[in-house]
């Protein structure tokens, strides 16, 4: 390092090109220093693996305490099951008409709801809160019949 008479600090020595030892040292030099810095990013490419693997093992049992608890509550309401499945097939046909009235209703008001914050605000509250209870019960009736076997007969 060398202190530059104006007091602004100390400054980094500019390499002599022209020496070859010189140059040497410095190339060496870039060499540790990148040696380290893939050191450092290799140990973070671990640590990042790790936690990968942990967030993994996680998902896994908590798929798993799922599955364990939706099959307990299966089986201590088999009684309810069948009404599910039925009301699952007719709330779906809602889902589908709800959703079959959407796309006509935009179809017909797109360039009102392009222009118009009024008529953009009516739909989403006429569809919104219908479609959004929609979603959230068939959510909760599909895990529930998924797994639930059809009686023979």
């Amino acid at each position: 390092m060398e202190v530059s008479p104006t007091g602004q600090g100390p400054s980094q020595v500019a390499p002599n090109y022209n020496d070859p030892v010189a140059l040497l040292h410095y190339l060496v030099n870039l060499q540790n220093q990148t040696l380290e810095v893939q050191r450092q990013s290799l140990e973070l490419q671990r640590q990042q693996l790790e936690l990968a693997r942990e967030a993994a093992q996680v998902s896994r049992e908590q798929r798993a305490r799922q599955v364990a608890e939706l099959e307990r509550w299966q089986s201590g309401h088999e009684y309810v099951l069948e009404n599910c499945r039925e009301t699952l097939t007719n709330l779906e046909q809602v889902h589908a008409a709800l959703m079959g009235e959407l796309a006509s209703y935009v179809q017909e008001n797109h360039e009102n709801l392009i222009d118009g914050e009024f008529a953009l605000t009516d739909f989403v509250d006429r569809f919104g809160p219908r479609l959004a209870h929609l979603n959230t019960m068939l959510a909760v009736l599909r895990p529930l019949v998924a797994s639930v076997k059809k009686p023979e007969g």
